[in-house]
C-alpha cells in the first residue's frame, strides 16, 4: 500500500513538473499585441528578476536618449514619442530578425537584454506595472525596436499616432546600435 502511494506521488510530481521542463527546453516564440498607458515617454522590457537600475545616470544618458534605447544587463528602456498611450507589437523569434528594409520606419535601434529567469516582462513607467509576462528560454537576447509615426506626435498630448514593433531573438552582442536614426524636421 505504501509503495503504491509513493508511485502515485512520484507520478503526480512528474505530471506537475513536466510542463515546466518542456516549456524551458523548447524555444518559445510568439506575437503579443500591447496597448497600455505609461508616462514620461518610456517603458521597459526586462527579466522578471532584473537587478539593473534605470535611475543610474548612464541608463538615460545623451547617447541613450538619441538612440531612443536605455540599457543595462537585464532591463532596457524604450523611449516613445507619446507621453501616455502606447501601442506596440512584440515578436519573440527563434532566429535573427531578417528585416533589412527600414524605409517605412522613423527610427530603428538594436540592443540586448539578458533574460536569465526565463520570464520576460514589459513594464510601464513609473509604477512598473506588469503589462506582459511571457516565458522565454533563459538566454541573452538581441532586441530591435522599430518606431513608426514618431514625427506626427504632438509633445503636449498624451496620445499620438506613434506605435512600435519590437522583435527579440537569442543572440550575443551587447552594444546598442542605431540602424536608422530619427531626425526631427
Amino acid at each position: 500500500m505504501k509503495s503504491q502511494k509513493r508511485h502515485y506521488s512520484v507520478l503526480i510530481a512528474c505530471l506537475l513538473i513536466l510542463p515546466v521542463v518542456f516549456a524551458f527546453s523548447m524555444r518559445p516564440f510568439g506575437k503579443y499585441n500591447l496597448d497600455f498607458f505609461t508616462t514620461h515617454n518610456q517603458f521597459y522590457l526586462c527579466d522578471s528578476a532584473f537587478t539593473g537600475t534605470t535611475g543610474d545616470t548612464t541608463f538615460w544618458n545623451s547617447d541613450a536618449q538619441n538612440a531612443r534605447l536605455g540599457t543595462t544587463e537585464d532591463i532596457i528602456g524604450i523611449k516613445t514619442a507619446s507621453y501616455g498611450h502606447i501601442r506596440a507589437e512584440l515578436n519573440v523569434l527563434n532566429t535573427a530578425d531578417p528585416e533589412k528594409d527600414f524605409s517605412k520606419y522613423d527610427h530603428v535601434v538594436e540592443g540586448s537584454v539578458k533574460l536569465s529567469s526565463g520570464i520576460m516582462e514589459v513594464l510601464n513607467f513609473p509604477d512598473t506595472k506588469i503589462i506582459l509576462k511571457a516565458i522565454v528560454t533563459p538566454a541573452r537576447y538581441r532586441v530591435r525596436i522599430y518606431s513608426y509615426a514618431v514625427k506626427n506626435v504632438n509633445p503636449d498630448e498624451d496620445e499620438g499616432t506613434d506605435h512600435y514593433k519590437i522583435t527579440l531573438w537569442p543572440g550575443e552582442g551587447r552594444e546598442r546600435k542605431v540602424l536608422k536614426a530619427y531626425r526631427a524636421d
